[in-house]
């Protein structure tokens, strides 16, 4: 072909349009498969960084239509296990090295005694040759491997299933009353094969920010997917197959994209043969539009020639095709949003990682640390990928389009975010927002927090604080024998040590050390205790008996529940024994290390523990249910004591003398705090902002991944809600408490705000959680909060003394 010929065809080659008619507005019946689950509410116990070049796209070497896959097929068939090698990013210096043994490994044998787990991991569900113990246990897409691994995950927005013969993939739409915001469970879309070659699906690897499904079966036949949250596109590499597209909802057209491709000024055949190899690897776009007045965009690499069948599906003639399909909803503004996606189609992520960067002190911006949340696409081996489609440079690499939360937008720079964007897509976290880029970096502020309150206590305060503390040592008796309400006591009584510390009371201080090391032994030294920790080699953790013995017991820790809250209890009395008798906490040090590390693990490299069992680092916070399966996903009560867990982790680490495990901590603790405030402690304007009205509230009581609840495991009462997101009462409270938003939350004028913290507070009748409410709002008003918290009975894991200390050092300074 003459070059002026070739140049002629690729200015004006288009794909044909292929539109189907409308159909009769009939909903297609579902299959089992399809079927949306019921919406219940489940039960449960209570920046700079290296950038590799650009690499050519898998899909080049086409013969009849089927493209060059293997190499991407196989790094799906062998992607990482659970702990996995985090990749090095040039450029960016972590705060410590993940894959490094954490020095609070000191290779010794677990001390605790062995036990295998009743819940058994099922090898129908997971590729046990690719994640081997420690397995995860609280994971966001859990689900995958639990019970018969059919309840959704959630992926932001989309709500994903991975069944053993497809997958299902919905756009969650909200709604709201005055007590909850809740999502719908339907799953729009199916894929899989027509001929029913999938017959099993694994969970086959998994990363910091992700994990990787396989379906495989007959003929060779083999379906994979990585999900990442924030993906705008749900991608699914086919191999060897008969791709279906099926819908609950009725498809009434179906419309293959023109694509165009600009000549930029080709002058010669290698020139234009660039241009054709440019139009050659762009993926093919389909729209689909549905019954229920949705727009969807399908994604095909080769490209599919999608053909109506019947009312709900859409299929191919191909039975065996290798290649990628991609769906994304096109949101509430279709053709302004396609004009985005359509940039963008065709990359998807492979791997993720997070680094967490070393702390710096900027003058006028304070401490922080860069959060960078790194992938690896199919365009490109990783790095920003970004490029221009031009006769001189063609290349098909592509920046990956991700969406992130409201907190990510608050910290990352307003250069950052796409423009134009996408509008229509949200989450329980909010609206959310596009950015394109293999490398998302924002800027993790960073509150110093210490052993001790945040300002000094007067002369009149420290001995209103000695006086009550003479008083409390006579209620320090422990008798409590679970590891929840035990390691609320025995932190109680670290926080009086702490105080006889700092007010120089020395022989409060020594009787107080005393029987903290003769509570803290029983548990973690001889193992003598009625509900002994023991070591589960079954998933790789520390359980109590009676945990394992029922998955109702202790607040279903034995089932992975809640263990940041309980052992961060341990943790923060162990930093205290450390800070002030090291030598005596000798005995000690290796039980507690190793309770650390059950859940709050720095280092890949460890054989017994998962790394960060609770944290999620795309939401910065920790997800508390653990191997129980939830149509909603993951939750989270209390932030408190989330808080409280990454507390006791770097204080003990400083303690110990590890500064950089500290400072990662310390990150942790701050990115836990910062979603807290966010999401459960919202100021009014953020709440309209991010949830739907009637959900307004300052207090949210559950965070689910799909809905929220204005509730707690326990009740309803406002008191419980304020409160639970506030214990315990430590310097580290004050992450939670901001001013601005604790006047609000008091809401003095009941007659505008019902669910303020004074009537909560009022209505309490002078309780624990009474005390709480009156302990934080002196924060902003410490004349009337004082008097009030002082007529109160304290809570089981509070003191009258650590009210008045906080109140003095962490409250609303006074002149002295």
């Amino acid at each position: 072909m003459h070059i002026t010929t070739l140049a002629a065809w690729l200015l004006t080659c288009t794909v044909l349009v292929h539109s189907s008619p409308l159909v009769d507005k009939e909903l297609w019946m579902s299959t089992p498969e399809l079927s949306a689950p019921k919406h219940v509410r489940y039960p449960q116990p209570p920046s700079g960084a290296h950038v590799p070049a650009p690499k050519d796209h898998p899909y080049t070497n086409e013969e009849d239509g089927v493209a060059d896959f293997n190499r991407y097929a196989a790094r799906a068939n062998t992607a990482p296990g659970y702990q996995y090698k985090a990749p090095t990013l040039t450029g960016v210096k972590s705060v410590l090295d993940p894959n490094a043994k954490s020095p609070l490994d000191t290779g010794a044998a677990i001390v605790y005694k062995a036990a295998t787990h009743p819940l058994k991991p099922d090898p129908n569900l997971y590729d046990a040759s690719k994640l081997g113990t420690p397995l995860p246990t609280n994971k966001w897409w859990q689900n995958l491997m639990l019970d018969k691994g059919a309840d959704p995950i959630h992926t932001y927005p989309y709500r994903i299933t991975c069944l053993a013969n497809s997958s299902t993939i919905g756009l969650p739409q909200f709604s709201a009353t005055a007590t909850s915001m809740t999502s719908s469970q339907i799953a729009d879309w199916s894929i899989g094969d027509a001929t029913g070659a999938l017959t099993k699906r694994l969970v086959s690897g998994a990363d910091a920010l992700g994990v990787n499904v396989t379906w495989s079966g007959s003929g060779g036949a083999q379906m994979d997917a990585s999900f990442y949250k924030g993906m705008a596109f749900t991608t699914f590499q086919l191999t060897s197959m008969a791709p279906v597209l099926q819908t609950i909802h009725a498809i009434t057209s179906v419309k293959q994209l023109a694509l165009t491709v600009n000549s930029n000024g080709a002058s010669d055949e290698s020139q234009a043969m660039k241009l054709a190899r440019s139009m050659a690897e762009k993926p093919s776009l389909t729209q689909v539009a549905l019954n229920d007045g949705s727009q969807w965009l399908v994604v095909s690499k080769p490209a599919i020639q999608w053909t109506k069948s019947g009312a709900s599906s859409l299929t191919t003639q191909s039975s065996k095709y290798t290649g990628f399909v991609q769906l994304a909803h096109m949101g509430d503004k279709p053709a302004d949003n396609l004009n985005v996606l359509q940039q963008y189609a065709g990359t998807f992520p492979t791997e993720g990682s997070v680094t967490y960067a070393q702390v710096e002190n900027n003058q006028g911006t304070g401490r922080s640390s860069d959060i960078v949340m790194f992938y690896r696409t199919n365009t490109d081996s990783g790095g920003d990928s970004s490029t221009v489609y031009n006769a001189q440079d063609v290349t098909t690499s592509v920046q990956l389009l991700t969406f992130v939360l409201p907190h990510h937008v608050d910290m990352l720079p307003k250069k950052s975010l796409l423009s134009p964007g996408l509008s229509g897509y949200r989450t329980t976290k909010g609206p959310l927002t596009a950015v394109a880029g293999n490398i998302i970096t924002y800027s993790q502020p960073l509150t110093s927090v210490a052993f001790e309150g945040t300002h000094a206590m007067s002369a009149a305060d420290t001995a209103s604080v000695k006086a009550q503390l003479t008083k409390d040592m006579a209620n320090t008796k422990i008798t409590a024998d679970d590891p929840y309400f035990f390691g609320k006591s025995v932190a109680k009584v670290a926080r009086l040590y702490q105080i006889a510390e700092e007010v120089g009371d020395m022989a409060s201080a020594t009787t107080l050390g005393t029987q903290l090391v003769g509570y803290l032994k029983p548990w973690l030294a001889t193992q003598s205790n009625s509900d002994t920790l023991l070591h589960d080699t079954t998933w790789g953790g520390i359980v109590s008996t009676k945990g394992l013995s029922a998955s109702s017991e202790d607040f279903g820790q034995g089932w992975y529940n809640d263990h940041h809250f309980h052992y961060g209890y341990f943790a923060y009395a162990c930093a205290i024994l450390a800070k002030h008798d090291i030598n005596t906490f000798a005995s000690l040090r290796e039980p507690m290390t190793q309770l650390l590390r059950d859940y709050a693990n720095p280092s890949y490299a460890d054989q017994y523990f998962p790394f960060m069992r609770h944290f999620d680092p795309y939401d910065g916070h920790s997800w508390a249910a653990g191997l129980f399966s939830f149509g909603d996903g993951r939750n989270q009560e209390s932030t408190g004591e989330a808080i409280n867990a990454y507390y006791g982790a770097y204080l003990l680490a400083t303690a110990l003398g590890f500064t950089d495990t500290a400072s990662f901590y310390e990150i942790i603790l701050n990115m836990e705090a910062t979603s807290a405030r966010r999401y459960w402690h919202p100021m009014r304007a953020q709440a309209k902002q991010i949830y739907m009205d009637p959900f307004i509230h300052n207090a949210v009581g559950i965070m689910w991944a799909s809905k929220a609840d204005y509730l707690t495991f326990f009740g309803q009462n406002p008191e419980y809600i304020y409160g639970i997101q506030m214990i315990p009462f430590t310097p580290a409270t004050t992450l939670l408490l901001d001013d601005a938003w604790v006047k609000e939350a008091w809401c003095p004028d009941g007659s505008s705000c019902t669910d303020g913290m004074k009537p909560a507070a009022a209505s309490a009748n002078n309780n624990g959680w009474a005390q709480f409410l009156y302990t934080a709002y002196s924060k902003v008003d410490r004349a009337t909060a004082l008097p009030l918290a002082e007529k109160c009975t304290p809570d089981d894991g509070n003191t009258l003394t650590n009210v008045l200390y906080w109140i003095a050092t962490c409250g609303q300074q006074t002149s002295t």
